[in-house]
């Protein structure tokens, strides 16, 4: 049995890699950026009015424009403009060569006969122009690597022109839930019959780091179904199972493992909840047993899965941990390092952290109900009221 840090740094030390794939921006929400990106034109691709009114090319001495033509957005411009002539033009609006300025239409007084009037004597070179490329240059890097693409990105790398972004793959994973109580939540419940609810949770906790769940099974505790559907995960890029990892007679994960010829890194962690946790490779993909309950299940993903997750795209550990005041006292001491469901606040710039009261970790209620995972070093006194403790906070959609 190994200790929490011990098996993080096991884990980092694993070699693995899913690759890249070039896809196009428009399917590009949440992907991962593998290089820097460069933009592939100008913006705005030319000049461009920012406002309704007229394009000039001088300030004539009496204020008064010759009006020559009228320019929409999105018409193409051949014009050229010349000394006292002036374009009606609008927000958007390519100018004609030789603009120098544009008047708003406020400032712009209408005469008989079509000529206009400058009412203003303001004039500025350059105003109210929105040069070609003032927003972005051509070959400039406009996203860097290892940036998580959002709706913002993606509006950018449209008005870049990029029409294919080269991406880290998304690595596929296979969830095999193990235990003849087992059953989908679809499914009507027989005597004895329990939900698999680890199941689905980690289907989701798999899309909220950058990954994909292709393939998810319910698998009875069968040694030779076992195995047969443990062959079918090694087709993916990653497998993790829950239950039937610990000592028991029908704990037949890694006897299964091991007639398969797996390399196992360790089994068995000093934490609770989570003991009986083991990685290894399987056909050269790492696999992640986890303990069957709920509240098992999701301390080891979160402290252990996702930081390898997301290192396979280069990212920081989003996870964020802080020092919080207890308001209540931790009544219990552990031989192996704890994680124990809390619920932390702000006050008058203070954290403060509730340990929730219930801790068994088949209680998915009070894991549902907490915000943070409040650490407790092995061998620890008991921390009592007002105590300064390390808190996990738990990400918003976790």
């Amino acid at each position: 049995m190994i200790s929490v840090n011990k098996a993080l740094s096991i884990i980092k030390k694993f070699k693995y890699s899913v690759g890249v794939e070039y896809i196009s921006p428009d399917k590009a929400i949440g992907r991962i950026t593998s290089e820097n990106i460069l933009s592939k034109a100008d913006n705005p691709p030319f000049n461009m009015s920012a406002m309704d009114g007229y394009a000039v090319f001088n300030k004539p001495i009496d204020n008064i424009y010759n009006v020559v033509d009228e320019i929409y957005a999105g018409n193409p411009v051949n014009r050229k403009i010349k000394k006292n002539q002036a374009v009606r033009v609008f927000t958007g609006s390519k100018l004609p060569s030789g603009t120098k300025s544009v008047i708003i239409q406020e400032n712009i007084k209408i005469l008989p006969g079509g000529s206009i009037l400058h009412t203003d004597n303001n004039f500025r070179t350059g105003k109210y122009i929105r040069k070609k490329g003032l927003d972005f240059k051509k070959n400039k890097i406009i996203i860097t690597k290892g940036k998580v693409l959002n709706s913002r990105d993606i509006a950018l790398l449209i008005s870049a022109n990029c029409k294919k972004i080269k991406v880290f793959k998304k690595p596929k994973i296979s969830i095999l839930a193990t235990g003849d109580e087992l059953v989908y939540y679809q499914m009507k419940k027989k005597d004895g019959n329990i939900y698999a609810s680890s199941l689905y949770m980690l289907e989701n906790l798999i899309k909220l780091s950058f990954a994909e769940c292709n393939y998810k099974t319910i698998v009875k505790d069968d040694k030779r179904q076992i195995k047969k559907e443990l062959n079918k995960a090694s087709k993916s890029d990653i497998i993790i199972t829950t239950g039937g990892v610990s000592v028991g007679k029908k704990d037949l994960i890694r006897p299964c493992l091991t007639e398969l010829g797996y390399k196992e890194k360790f089994w068995k962690i000093m934490m609770r909840p989570g003991k009986p946790f083991l990685f290894g490779s399987l056909k050269t993909k790492p696999i992640f047993s986890l303990p069957g309950n709920p509240i098992s299940t999701y301390v080891c993903f979160l402290i252990f899965i996702f930081p390898f997750l997301i290192k396979l795209m280069k990212l920081k550990n989003i996870v964020s941990k802080k020092k919080a005041k207890l308001i209540n006292n931790i009544g219990f001491t552990s031989k192996r390092e704890s994680y124990l469901r809390g619920f932390f606040y702000y006050h008058k710039n203070e954290i403060f952290v509730r340990c929730l009261e219930k801790q068994d970790s088949s209680l998915i209620k009070e894991l549902s109900n907490s915000n943070c995972l409040i650490k407790v070093p092995r061998n620890s006194k008991k921390y009592l009221k007002n105590c300064v403790v390390e808190i996990m906070l738990l990400p918003q959609l976790f």
